[in-house]
């Protein structure tokens, strides 16, 4: 029998209890054995977590290849209907995550949306959970265009993979870029193209955990120049695919990574430098658009 919802967890020397926090968030949603499946996937961790062997827990061991090919990975084995990505640091409001699976359940969406925190003592309200946003809407999309890509021209994208539940048979032959970081601005986006019909949900469903052990908290020099590069090459790659409707998405990455050139780096001269080669490839000058306050005022002094 094919589940409802498969749950993939990527995992690389987490801490035990972060990921037994992830795991029991999972199995306390109200899911029966043949409506879920969990997949545990261990990027060449020092040492297999304890929770390899448990029962309900599929686990598969990889040499350490990143989390682009850790999610490849899950996609390959899974099964299930929809897909769920959840990094082994975090974990699900169980309660709130429920109000995704009804809205599948009842509607079949491609996408369904919704929103995190980084609060560890937040805790989720008991009011009913209001859909924010609804793509096709009564005379929206127009004509021959997706949801998904309505949404891409009208709306701000959240990119992290983790930030939505989607139907896996709008992948296609989609995955993850391999050894790249910041790999869900290049996935994300084009899944969104794919996306006939979306659903955001108004409602913290996803703790997110801010911890110095991730990769976005290194600050050395090889790694920021690494994560630059990478957000340099996603760029590119987006305007390479010719699709306008990612035109806001490509954008504001732009504006995004010069501002982390700024202050990753503090150097004026790396900021002129990586500006000069946009300019030459046609990213700058940023068109003024109100896609965002922020985005509004750096394109006027950009």
């Amino acid at each position: 029998m094919e589940p409802l919802i498969s749950f993939i967890i990527t995992y690389h020397n987490e801490p035990e209890e972060y990921l037994q926090a992830c795991l029991e968030s999972i199995m306390a949603l109200r899911l029966t054995a043949d409506e879920a499946e969990i997949l545990l996937v261990d990027d060449g961790s020092d040492v297999p977590p304890t929770f390899a062997g448990r029962a309900g827990i599929e686990y598969y061991r990889q040499e350490q290849a990143g989390l682009s090919v850790a999610r490849n990975t899950g996609i390959k084995h899974s099964k299930g209907q929809y897909l769920q990505f959840v990094d082994a640091d975090d974990y699900l409001f169980p309660s709130v995550y429920e109000a995704v699976l009804e809205r599948i359940r009842a509607e079949q969406p491609d996408i369904v949306m919704f929103r995190m925190t980084e609060n560890p003592i937040y805790k989720p309200s008991a009011e009913p959970i209001r859909v924010k946003v609804k793509f096709p809407v009564k005379g929206a999309p127009p004509k021959g265009s997706r949801g998904g890509g309505y949404f891409l021209q009208h709306r701000n994208l959240r990119a992290a993979a983790w930030g939505y539940a989607f139907r896996r048979e709008i992948l296609g032959d989609l995955r993850f870029y391999p050894g790249i970081l910041h790999e869900d601005e290049l996935f994300t986006p084009q899944l969104f193209l794919r996306a006939e019909t979306l659903l955001e949900l108004d409602a913290k469903v996803y703790f997110y955990r801010q911890h110095d052990g991730t990769i976005t908290h290194s600050d050395s020099l090889l790694m920021v120049h690494k994560r630059l590069d990478d957000i340099s090459f996603i760029i590119r790659e987006l305007r390479t695919l010719g699709k306008p409707l990612l035109e806001r998405r490509i954008r504001q990455l732009t504006l995004d990574y010069l501002q982390k050139t700024w202050t990753l780096t503090h150097s004026l001269r790396e900021l002129r430098r990586r500006a000069r080669e946009l300019k030459k490839e046609g990213f700058l000058p940023l068109p003024i658009r109100c896609y965002s306050p922020r985005y509004f005022l750096a394109s006027l002094l950009v």
